[in-house]
C-alpha cells in the first residue's frame, strides 16, 4: 500500500477508532457470554426443557452463510481479479444470514420456544437478536462501501475496505462462538 504521511495518520486514527469500537462490541458480547455461562452452570440438566427441540439446521445454515461471506470478503480485500463479484457475494450472504435468523426465530416460535419461557430461551433470543442487529448495521456499511466499489471507485480507499472488513470478520467470529455455545455444546 503506497500512502503518504497524512494518509498514514488518517489510517492509524481510523484503525484505532475501529479497534475501540470492536472492543466495546466485544465487551457487550463477552458480558452476554458470561451471563450465559452462569445460567448454564446453574442448570442441572442440559439442555433444559425450555429449549429442547431447538432447531439445529437453521443455525448451521446461518453459520455456513456467515463463514462463506467472511471468505468472500477476504477475497474481495486481497484478490486482484473478481473483486466486485466477491463483494456482491458478501452482501448476498450477509442478507441470507439475516433471512436465516428470521426463519430461526419463526422455527423457535413454532417449536414452542418463546422468549417468555424462561432465562435460557430469552438468552437465545437476546443473543440472536443482538447479533442480527449488528449484522444489519454491517450490511448497511457494506452497501455504503458498495457505493465506492461501483460508483465512486476513485474514492475507494484501503482504509474503508479494511475497517468494514474488520467489523464483518468480527461478527463472523462472534457468530461462530454463539453457534458452538448455544446450538452445538
Amino acid at each position: 500500500m503506497n500512502i503518504d504521511r497524512s494518509q498514514e495518520m488518517k489510517f492509524i486514527q481510523s484503525s484505532v477508532a475501529m479497534t475501540v469500537t470492536l472492543c466495546s462490541f466485544a465487551m457487550l458480547f463477552a458480558t452476554m457470554f458470561l451471563g450465559y455461562f452462569l445460567v448454564r452452570s446453574s442448570v442441572s440438566v442440559w439442555p433444559p426443557v425450555e429449549i429442547q427441540g431447538m432447531p439445529q439446521g437453521l443455525p448451521f445454515l446461518s453459520t455456513l452463510a456467515i463463514v462463506l461471506s467472511s471468505v468472500s470478503y477476504y477475497f474481495f480485500e486481497h484478490k486482484t481479479g473478481g473483486k466486485k463479484v466477491n463483494f456482491v457475494l458478501t452482501i448476498v450472504l450477509g442478507i441470507s444470514f439475516l433471512i436465516s435468523q428470521w426463519l430461526l426465530w419463526a422455527a423457535l416460535k413454532e417449536s414452542g420456544i418463546l422468549v417468555s419461557d424462561g432465562m435460557v430461551p430469552s438468552m437465545v433470543y437476546a443473543f440472536t437478536w443482538l447479533h442480527a442487529a449488528h449484522i444489519a448495521a454491517a450490511v448497511f456499511l457494506l452497501l455504503w462501501l458498495g457505493f465506492y466499489v461501483f460508483v465512486r471507485t476513485e474514492k475507494l480507499s484501503p482504509l474503508k475496505v479494511i475497517n468494514v472488513g474488520k467489523f464483518w470478520h468480527f461478527l463472523g467470529v462472534v457468530w461462530i462462538l454463539m453457534y458452538l455455545l448455544i446450538f452445538v455444546l
